[in-house]
Parts: C-alpha cells; sequence; structure tokens
C-alpha cells in the first residue's frame, strides 16, 4: 500500500504507524489527491491489528497549511475536490500529532481532533476560513477543546496564535524545540504502544464517547446547508481566485 501513495507516506516501527503529508511544495494543503492518500493511510492503520499507536506529521517546513485554495480555485472556486472525504484520525488508536511550522484550518483541525498533539515553539495555527472568505462554518470541532470565548475568537477572528498559546488555552500537550517534536512523538508513541492494547483502545472509545460534539441534526443538515449556501456565493469564488491571483480579494455580499 505504501509504494501506491503519493502525498502521503506511511510507515510502521514496530507498532507504531507513522502518517506523514508529504506535498511540500503546496505546504501539504490538503486537496482531492492528498485527501485520498490520508483516508487511504487511516484505513491500513485502523486495520492493521500489530499498529497500536499512529503519530501523524507533515514533511518539510509546515505540517499543513489546511484545504488546498488553489485547488478550489481551479474548480471554480465555489467548491474543493477535498470535500466530503473524512481525513480526520477517528480511531480507537491513540494518535500523537506532531507539529512542525504551522496549521491552519484542515490542518490544524487534524491536529485537535488528534489525542496528543507535541508543537514546535515556533509554530503558528489558525482557523482562516472567515478572513479569507474560502468557506464559513467548518471547524466547529474545537470548542470541543476550549472554552467558548477562546474558541469563538479563534473561529471569527482567524488571526495566527502561537504554539504556546495553544498550550495555554489546551489546544497542545507539548511544546518544544523544532528538531524535538519528532523525538518526543516517537517516546511519547512508543509509551503507550507498550501499555495493554485493548485496555488503551477501549479507554479513548469511551473517551470519544463523552466528548462534546455537534448534536446529529446539526451536523447532518444544518451545518451542511450552511456550507452549501456559503460554498454557492460569489464572494467564496471570488476569495478563491484572488488567492490563486494573489491579489486582495472584493466582497460583494452575494
Amino acid at each position: 500500500m505504501a509504494g501506491e501513495l503519493q502525498f502521503v507516506k506511511y510507515e510502521v516501527e514496530g507498532h507504531v504507524a507513522i502518517i506523514t503529508l508529504n506535498r511540500p511544495e503546496r505546504l501539504n494543503a490538503v486537496g482531492s489527491e492528498l485527501a485520498d492518500d490520508l483516508v487511504a493511510a487511516w484505513d491500513v492503520a485502523i486495520h492493521d491489528d500489530q499498529v497500536r499507536v499512529v503519530i501523524l506529521t507533515g514533511e518539510g517546513r509546515i505540517f499543513c497549511a489546511g484545504r488546498d485554495i488553489k485547488e478550489q480555485a481551479e474548480l471554480g472556486g465555489h467548491t474543493t475536490g477535498a470535500r466530503g472525504k473524512n481525513t480526520s484520525p477517528y480511531t480507537t488508536k491513540p494518535v500523537v500529532c506532531a507539529v512542525r511550522g504551522g496549521a491552519w484550518g484542515a490542518g490544524w483541525a487534524l491536529a485537535y481532533n488528534s489525542d496528543i498533539v507535541i508543537a514546535a515553539d515556533d509554530a503558528v495555527f489558525a482557523m482562516s476560513e472567515v478572513p479569507t472568505g474560502t468557506i464559513g462554518p467548518t471547524n466547529f470541532g474545537v470548542i470541543n477543546n476550549v472554552p467558548w470565548l477562546a474558541a469563538s475568537e479563534i473561529l471569527i477572528r482567524g488571526h495566527q496564535i502561537t504554539a504556546q498559546r495553544c498550550y495555554e488555552i489546551g489546544l497542545a500537550n507539548h511544546v518544544v524545540a523544532a528538531d524535538e517534536v519528532m523525538p518526543l512523538a516517537r517516546e511519547i508513541a512508543e509509551e503507550i504502544a507498550a501499555l495493554p492494547p485493548r485496555h488503551v483502545q477501549v479507554t479513548k472509545e469511551q473517551l470519544m464517547m463523552a466528548r462534546p460534539r455537534l448534536s446529529q441534526y446539526q451536523h447532518a443538515v444544518e451545518l451542511k446547508q450552511a456550507q452549501d449556501y456559503l460554498y454557492a456565493l460569489e464572494d467564496t469564488k471570488e476569495a478563491a481566485v484572488a488567492f490563486a491571483e494573489k491579489r486582495t480579494p472584493v466582497y460583494h455580499g452575494r
């Protein structure tokens, strides 16, 4: 399987799988092809009984720059090829996310949907969907991790915040020097992998059940309706095209 993936590297060391986003020339932005590879990698890790823990990281200087807005522009600006593909790590096997450089939008969602986040001290994080106009309500999972006021500012203003700030509000477990991120990720993953695997998996399963989440109706109906409405706007198309053309977008509220 590993040889079939183009934009994700999949390796196994003992009982630890390492999934690496591998499109550094696009800052590991999640387009349709990377999304397909990532979904395939998760599927292998989930169904391999020898894998007890997963490390998720990114090749190059940025962990993940979010959705591929250039691809969105190429598709007409109203949608993205990765839409509808569940790339987040929903598995009963613990996921350790190693973030270097930064994580924005969908990239940050990959991190906060993990179980343990290790961030480089110079990494930055942001939910830039609203300020860039490329899409609106999408990453509400952040409110599962932090108090309401912190989440609302992250989602509405979309400013970059530091790894230290993430640590302070509960969106990172450890902040270390960039060259210490992967060694610490491996250390923690190996520690967890040495624990009784079924005990770990059942514990995570119960944690997932106890975690606050969107209601079934909001997730299946209201959120999709809101996203469909925003994707159809001319402002959304303008935002994606302006991003690709490296110019300031002009919004008209339609």
